[in-house]
């Protein structure tokens, strides 16, 4: 299999804005920067966010550039309320327009048996013989789809790649409206289940810096895992966005339990801010929550700290120095608390690489190849990590 865009490499300035900046630079692969710059000039607010770049979406599809109005209509889809009717068409199609394009990929989907309804997987077959495995899952606000172009780095050294979603992402989500556990162990095994698969690697993205380690603790099939990036706490990296003396009342109150004051504070809170107001409403979605202080109760139960003496596999732990999302003292913490590993490796990528930011975003190649020569060197050394 080989890959059909080159990720572009460096972190580009295309918004004031941190979070509208990100977005941008997730999915240039697909776009045209100079065509972005224009677009993100006329960025202001939320709002203007989804008109923007749904006339984006539409103009390039009466262009026939079906893959640039496919990640126009999934950036859009990003910040659009879950109550708003456009989400559900953005994804809708993002969907269309992207598989209309990769119709000569080598990749099987398969439908798997979860709890009375059915998870998405797409199957990657290794280039020649097949020497692992791997699972790929995303996070918070990752689909699958996005993942699609990393394939070719690992078939092409004969790993197998799967990509799925579970509960609370992508397809289950926004069709069969299924909340994300904290316990990934099961979807996870209904995979390892229904595609009969005794050992395998699973590399978890974003959020799944928290689900594929939480795994790997319950499910010994998984050989080795790869936390793509660190995520040790979500409540801490919710809360890292608080001043000190708000981080201690929120800590205060949610050992308290105090639901009403919660809830009325950060009904406030949503009524000012809208970026979180978008928080709030999307990670109610995903966990299927209805009140904030539901959700972060739902949140703090994301920590690694209960299981992580549980895991005793090889792991590879990344990070980068400037991630807006997850605080830095994340990785070196997780890193000290990974007592019964097999083998532990630590890659912090920093500026000087293009690869500081979340999920290194920026230079996303240069993680790729990370993991998958990682992968490569168990597999190859397995004397080294028994």
């Amino acid at each position: 299999m080989s890959k059909r865009f080159e990720f572009p490499i460096g972190y580009r300035h295309l918004h004031d804005d941190a979070n509208y900046n990100f977005q941008l630079n997730r999915w240039l692969t697909y776009w045209d920067e100079e065509e972005v710059r224009r677009i993100a000039s006329q960025i202001s607010d939320l709002a203007t966010w989804k008109s923007v770049l749904l006339e984006a979406a539409k103009t390039s599809e009466d262009e026939n550039r079906a893959l640039n109005a496919a990640f126009f209509y999934r950036a859009a889809e990003f910040f659009i309320a879950p109550d708003d009717p456009d989400k559900l068409m953005a994804y809708n199609r993002f969907r269309e327009l992207f598989y209309s394009e990769v119709t000569d990929l080598p990749m099987t989907r398969v439908d798997v048996p979860y709890e009375g309804t059915t998870l998405p997987a797409l199957v990657f077959p290794a280039d020649g013989p097949k020497r692992d495995t791997v699972l790929v899952h995303g996070g918070f606000d990752s689909f699958k789809e996005e993942f699609i172009e990393m394939a070719a780095t690992f078939t092409r050294r004969g790993i197998e790649f799967i990509l799925f979603e579970g509960p609370g992402q992508g397809e289950p989500l926004m069709l069969n409206h299924l909340a994300m556990p904290n316990d990934w162990e099961r979807p996870v095994g209904a995979i390892l289940d229904h595609l009969q698969i005794s050992s395998c690697s699973l590399i978890g993205i974003s959020l799944g810096g928290y689900l594929a380690p939480r795994a790997a603790a319950f499910d010994k099939r998984i050989q080795k895992v790869i936390a793509y990036d660190v995520l040790e706490d979500f409540l801490g990296c919710l809360s890292a966005k608080l001043d000190p003396g708000a981080q201690k009342l929120l800590a205060f109150l949610m050992r308290c339990r105090a639901r009403n004051t919660i809830n009325a504070l950060m009904s406030g809170v949503i009524k000012k801010d809208e970026f979180a107001r978008w928080a709030f409403g999307h990670g109610m979605h995903v966990s299927g929550t209805t009140k904030p202080y539901d959700y972060l109760k739902w949140v703090e139960s994301f920590t690694t700290q209960p299981f992580a003496h549980l895991i005793d596999q090889d792991f590879l732990l990344l990070g980068g120095t400037e991630d807006h999302l997850v605080p830095l003292p994340q990785f070196f913490s997780q890193a000290g608390n990974l007592p019964n590993v097999r083998s532990l490796t630590t890659r912090l990528f920093t500026k000087q690489e293009h690869a500081s930011s979340h999920c290194q975003v920026g230079n996303l190649q240069l993680a790729a190849d990370w993991m998958v020569n990682w992968l490569v060197f168990q597999l190859d050394h397995p004397e080294v990590a028994s």
